[in-house]
């Protein structure tokens, strides 16, 4: 693997997000991306980058690409905040870089908008409808959303869903299946965190799993006492 020492080419990523997603205004706001090199021993960090201000529809975002004679995989992670409160499901995207320049266009999905890929829609005829539901991880039975969809529209989309129903910190999937044969077809993102949970949610949590500890060590040093 060698690294280019001038002109280092760059990789051009598009963040794309709905139509209808309107950036909130007032308020402390900030969008955060980081790119890190993740087919190595250990990660490395590429570019950080935090700007103060928030995006509508999308934007251009550059890194540069170091490596002259061999794929990269490299993990990009963006996140909004507006008002200390995520208005992205946290995700991790992929970009695969043989050769650059490269560009590519990611699909951010806002908290109540999921964008969803279908990854085998060739294998359903266009007749015959594919349903997408978004569903508890542990209970697939219940359902945050549900669509149909033929073959050439499941491919890519975004399934909306309401934020009200999510619990903060609470894992949920996707499933896909067309309809006539009842036949599973390949689905993405896996299992998700809808509404990533709160840092005073999780510090409480923490707070409650040692408090809840603490009781059997105390039942023991008392019973230990009293046989004594």
């Amino acid at each position: 693997m060698s690294l280019l020492n001038q002109n280092t080419p760059n990789v051009t990523l598009h963040f794309s997000l709905p139509a209808d997603f309107v950036a909130p205004q007032g308020g402390p706001s900030e969008t955060r991306v980081s790119v890190k090199r993740v087919n190595a021993s250990a990660p490395v960090m590429i570019k950080e980058w935090r700007q103060a201000s928030l995006y509508d529809v999308g934007w251009k975002f550059d890194f540069p690409h170091p490596y002259s004679d061999v794929g990269v995989k490299y993990q990009v992670r963006v996140q909004m905040v507006h008002n200390h409160q995520p208005l992205l499901i946290e995700l991790d995207y992929y970009v695969i870089v043989n050769k650059a320049p490269h560009r590519q266009t990611l699909h951010l999905s806002p908290i109540g908008q999921l964008y969803v890929e279908v990854q085998e829609p060739a294998t359903v005829p266009t007749e015959k409808a594919v349903t997408v539901s978004l569903h508890e991880y542990e209970q697939p039975q219940v359902e945050l959303a549900r669509v149909d969809h033929d073959e050439q529209t499941a491919t890519s989309f975004y399934l909306k869903y309401d934020p009200g129903s999510v619990v903060p910190g609470k894992r949920y999937a996707l499933g896909a299946v067309e309809n006539r044969y009842h036949q599973a077809v390949s689905v993405s993102p896996g299992s998700i965190e809808l509404s990533p949970a709160s840092r005073e949610h999780r510090a409480w949590s923490f707070q409650a799993l040692m408090h809840w500890l603490e009781k059997p060590l105390r039942l023991f040093t008392d019973a230990g006492a009293r046989i004594r």
